[in-house]
Parts: structure tokens; sequence; C-alpha cells
């Protein structure tokens, strides 16, 4: 049986994943701060623990995992990463995550991570047509994130994508444009 870790299980994106990875035939092991809240999980194991923490990381990406799903993230929605009052935090919490993800992928071969990044790291003026956003790989530089949090994220795709790095792991990158990009004037959902 194939072996998946998805972290940020606890959330929309991951605890569907979780799903879906079942029913597929994976045995899954979940990790978030949280437990889904609208409905029971449905990993083999769900591990509430912080991701921030070296020791948790090593030990639920065990070996033999042939996927993980990284999901797991400080964000806590626009209203939390566009005020400037949590910038520090995002930008530490969340490389801090993706840094002990990417040194225990690497030192324990998994075959394959997909890593979720976010529209937030492409130019803020490329997202403010909400019937043209341009939010192509080659629009991302020269680098002007919208936030903190898309300078994270920028961050660690460069970090992800280059071997020296990574070593034979693969590190697949998909940003994520959805409603949430600009709220108040991003109307329609991309994915």
């Amino acid at each position: 049986m194939k072996k998946a870790v998805v972290l940020g299980a606890g959330g929309f994106i991951g605890s569907h994943m979780v799903k879906r990875l079942k029913k597929e035939g994976f045995e899954v092991v979940g990790v978030d701060l949280k437990k889904p809240e609208f409905s029971d999980s449905k990993a083999d194991l769900f591990v509430v623990g912080d991701l921030r923490d070296p020791e948790l990381v090593a030990k639920v990406i065990g070996s033999n995992v042939d996927e993980l799903y990284q999901f797991a993230a400080d964000m806590g929605g626009a209203g939390f990463i566009f005020t400037g009052e949590n910038d520090a935090d995002i930008m530490h919490n969340s490389a801090l995550i993706n840094l002990n993800v990417t040194y225990e992928c690497v030192k324990k071969n998994v075959k394959r991570v997909f890593y979720s990044s976010s529209a937030c790291m492409y130019p803020e003026h490329n997202q403010l047509d909400p019937d043209n956003p341009n939010c192509t790989e080659n629009s991302a530089y020269p680098a002007a994130p919208d936030s903190e949090y898309g300078w994270e994220k920028l961050f660690i795709e460069i970090i992800s994508s280059e071997p020296i790095f990574t070593g034979p792991v693969k590190f697949d990158l998909i940003n994520f444009i959805v409603a949430s990009i600009h709220s108040s004037i991003y109307k329609k959902e991309r994915v």
C-alpha cells in the first residue's frame, strides 16, 4: 500500500486531500494544529502538532513515504495577512514549517512532494483585474509579492526548485488562485 502524508490536514483543502487519497487506496497520515472542524478526519493516523517543531516533522515524515502534500502555513485569510501586524510571524512560522519539511523530505528521500504555494507570490498589480489576473510563472519576476506571506511562498519555491537543496526529490509546485486573494476586488473563483 502506498503511503502519503498530508500536512495541513485539518484545513479545508488538506482534509479533502486526505479523503481523496483514502479513496485512491493510500495509507494516510494527517498532521495539523487542529483536527478538521466540520467532519472527522479520514486519515489512518491524525497527529495534532506544530510543524515548526523539527522533531515532530521528523516523526511524522517517516520512512517509505511515497507522496507528501504540504498545505500547512501560518495563514489566517486576507484579514490576517494584509494588515501588516502579523508580517514577522507569518514569515517566521511558515518558513520554519517549510524548511523543516523540505529538510526531512530530502533526508528521507520522499518520492514526491506537492507544495501548495499561493497567488500572493505574484506582484499585486498582476492581480487587480478580476477578469484578467496575470498569475503566470513568467510574471513572478521581477519579484514583488503582494505580502510577506507571498515573499515566504516565493522563498520556499526557490528552495524547493533547486537541486542543490532537494537532491533527487521531486517537488511539484502549485499556486492556488482563489477568491480570497483580494476578497474586496476579486469576485471570481479561479483554480
